[in-house]
């Protein structure tokens, strides 16, 4: 099976994570790597590096950053010179859900990118909500009130 990696600026990839266990139940196996303030380049490659080989297999890593052309997702590019990874930037919780539910033993490294980056799966809308405005929504709790 693909594994999967999470990299990002600070905890943003553990607090996915984090979160993703909270909706799914599950980790799904995947790991993380957060890029702190001081940290080297070189050393979050080799850090990058070590959770790659740990968990390598044939089917390959799908790396998930959260943005482009930063040192994590540089860091990964840097990988494919030496591993079989899928990388995909812009990483939000609708996107890990969808990958994490879609995820099979068959899965190849293009099917989880096409996933990824599918713009269903974004979850991203904007709704504008008016001052007093008394429109009827779905409840947020189970409670009477």
């Amino acid at each position: 099976m693909v594994n999967i990696i999470l990299i990002s600026h600070g905890e943003f990839c553990e607090g996915l994570l984090k979160s993703l266990i909270m909706v799914t139940g599950d980790d799904y196996g995947i790991k993380t790597l957060a890029l702190y303030p001081g940290m080297t380049a070189d050393t979050y490659r080799e850090k990058l590096d070590q959770i790659i080989l740990e968990n390598e297999n044939s089917e390959g890593t799908l790396i998930l950053a959260d943005i482009v052309f930063g040192t994590p997702f540089q860091s990964a590019a840097y990988m494919s010179k030496t591993h079989k990874i899928g990388l995909v930037s812009g990483m939000n919780m609708p996107m890990l859900v969808a990958v994490v539910s879609e995820r099979t033993e068959s899965s190849t490294l293009k099917d989880l990118i096409e996933i990824a980056t599918n713009p269903d799966y974004h979850g991203i809308q904007g709704t504008l909500f008016e001052k007093g405005e008394t429109k009827r929504r779905g409840k947020l709790s189970i409670n009477k009130d």
